[in-house]
């Protein structure tokens, strides 16, 4: 795919998750209309698992299994039956066929066996474990083969979704199993059709820990996806949604699972909850910078959750909780809500935009052992408001070449990989690359060699000023270190006089030592990435950073504008300045001499507008 995909999730406005069995083709065209409306184009669509394989077990006397039947009227089927409903296909088919109308593209989340807190498995296999049980695996092969054989002509379906987040559909707790049932739903859609990528669909992966991992779904999958609302699940639930942390987090934890998976990803499901956590106006800014970051960030595509408004269903699971009933791009009389006024914006802005190329990156974060993507999540902020840009790596591997390596919050007895250690040295010793390690307690060697220190022992921490060379910051660390220099630069001191920041030379390189974790720090704290209201952590950062943000050729000078950069051609740069906060702000850029600044999408000489951005191309 070569473009940026912009649209939304879609069940219709009268019937939301029976929309299928109660099928109504004017429903369908009036939703359409008034989401082409708001510039949706792409659609994710969910057949019902329920609905599209209505199979029954029919049993005889002593309860004894006789035999399969077919939908309500307990049809006979043939051993060769895959179960699939012909009415059901054939309302999908027109549903792709209204759509095609619109001009809109499909993704088919094929397996919706869960969705929004329910669960929606044929009656012959409820009860049963959905992942493990054989039986549920011969018919799991049935419909998918079933379904594929069944769309596969549908010119306008440019994506096989494996289903809406089957990481819920049971507790799995090995990971050979969910790898082997990811792998049997993959080679189930390619055995049919291997001409579209397969997209994961999958909701909250991990990586080292859980059955679920990124690197697993990255593997087998052509596309990864996140579904990053202001939720726990990404520490977006400590402040306000639209502030930066809560504005960025999505793409970070896109960034986070396409480095670790090695694929694409892109935001499949964003939304907000409800208007309790924030008015409409607030979603509406929500979107706007989610959409302008995920494609300066060279994610794949943005989709709001969800199209329609479910206010008035009673059905479950609309009966069972607030959160799935009002979160529509359009209210429940299909008049465009501020969320999809602002959609159909995104849509123009898309419209104006050039191709863009890979973004530059500066530096390689490698993930030390521990609770990988708040790591992540805390340096890929800290770097983006110091002015650069990282790549997300494992611990387990070679990492990528790089001129700068990034070591946050080492932790235990097991920091990384010897090989991976020793790689990252190698780039410091010999090659000139500068490292950057913040401190959490982990376990070093040859740590005076490495970092110019000598430890007189390790202790639990406790609130301290330390003075940098831009000003005091008040930090409580985990454990701290007790440092004495045996040739490094001492860059800070607490008011003990311990050394919390340092500068080692190392061969044709510099080791960076901090003695506590700003990526946990202000991640775990309101507003901790708001310098007007915290400590100024990125500074330490931007320290780090040096001459990494030489090849900009523009600037951003506020820790609230972040800039992204890619390559157009050897003369020029399609350069994106996002204001991730939440009130307007002054871009006052350096741009290098020598360098022509052409705007594409917004004005370089107006403050940028709350959760928006401008593009710009650079020409020498």
């Amino acid at each position: 795919m070569n473009r940026f995909l912009l649209g939304c999730n879609y069940w219709d406005s009268k019937s939301g998750t029976e929309m299928w069995k109660n099928w109504d083709e004017k429903t369908v065209r009036e939703d359409l209309t008034a989401l082409k409306e708001c510039g949706v184009t792409h659609l994710r669509v969910f057949p019902n698992w329920r609905d599209f394989q209505p199979i029954k077990k029919l049993y005889g006397w002593t309860n004894d299994f006789r035999e399969y039947a077919f939908g309500e009227n307990e049809e006979y089927m043939t051993p060769e039956c895959n179960g699939i409903d012909p009415v059901m296909i054939e309302r999908f088919r027109k549903f792709a066929s209204i759509a095609k109308e619109f001009s809109m593209d499909i993704t088919v989340s094929i397996l919706t066996g869960w969705m929004s807190g329910r669960m929606f498995a044929p009656p012959a296999l409820e009860g049963k474990n959905l992942i493990s049980d054989h039986e549920v695996r011969r018919w799991t092969d049935r419909y998918v083969k079933g379904i594929v054989s069944a769309l596969k002509d549908i010119d306008n379906i440019i994506i096989w979704d494996i289903g809406n987040e089957c990481n819920c559909l049971e507790k799995v707790s090995d990971r050979h199993l969910a790898y082997e049932w990811t792998a049997f739903m993959v080679n189930a859609i390619r055995s049919v059709d291997g001409t579209r990528p397969i997209s994961s669909g999958m909701h909250g992966l991990n990586t080292e820990s859980g059955a679920w991992r990124i690197e697993d779904q990255g593997e087998l999958c052509d596309i990864l996806c996140t579904h990053p609302y202001p939720s726990p699940s990404i520490k977006g639930d400590i402040e306000p949604y639209n502030g930066l942390r809560t504005t960025m987090l999505p793409t970070a934890q896109s960034e986070f699972y396409s480095g670790i998976g090695g694929k694409p990803c892109m935001i499949q499901e964003q939304g907000t909850f409800s208007d309790a956590i924030g008015n409409r106006e607030m979603a509406a800014n929500f979107l706007r910078v989610n959409v302008i970051s995920a494609w300066a960030n060279n994610l794949t595509g943005y989709l709001w959750w969800c199209g329609m408004e479910h206010l008035l269903l009673k059905h479950a699971p609309y009966a069972w909780g607030m959160n799935e009933r009002e979160l529509g791009l359009v209210d429940k009389e299909l008049a465009p809500k501020p969320v999809g006024k602002q959609m159909k914006k995104s849509a123009e802005m898309l419209s104006m935009l050039p191709p863009i190329g890979p973004k530059d990156t500066d530096a390689v974060c490698v993930l030390p052992r521990g609770e990988k993507y708040i790591r992540a999540a805390g340096a890929y902020i800290l770097s983006k408001q110091a002015g650069f840009n990282i790549r997300i790596e494992n611990c387990d591997g070679i990492p990528s070449e790089s001129g700068a390596y990034i070591l946050p919050a080492i932790e235990g007895w097991e920091v990384t990989f010897r090989r991976t250690y020793d790689a990252i040295l190698d780039s410091v010793e010999n090659k000139g690359a500068k490292l950057l390690i913040t401190y959490y307690g982990g376990h070093m060697t040859e740590f005076d060699r490495v970092t110019g220190l000598t430890s007189k022992g390790m202790q639990r921490g406790s609130t301290h000023m330390a003075h940098f060379s831009f000003g005091d910051i008040q930090y409580t660390p985990a454990k701290e270190l007790l440092l004495e220099s045996v040739g490094a630069e001492v860059l800070a001191t607490n008011e003990n006089g311990n050394i919390v920041f340092s500068r080692n030379k190392l061969g044709k390189g510099e080791v960076y030592f901090l003695n506590f974790t700003p990526e946990l720090i202000a991640i775990e704290q309101t507003h901790g990435f708001n310098p007007d209201k915290s400590a100024p952590y990125y500074k330490i950062y931007k320290e780090f950073a040096g001459t990494l943000t030489d090849n900009y050729v523009i600037k951003s000078n506020d820790p609230q504008i972040c800039v992204t950069q890619s390559r157009e051609n050897d003369d020029s740069y399609i350069v994106t300045a996002i204001n991730y906060s939440d009130t307007e702000r002054v871009f006052d850029p350096s741009v290098k001499e020598g360098w022509r600044v052409e705007e594409i999408y917004g004005e370089l000489n107006k403050p940028i507008p709350k959760c928006d951005g401008i593009v710009l191309r650079v020409t020498k």
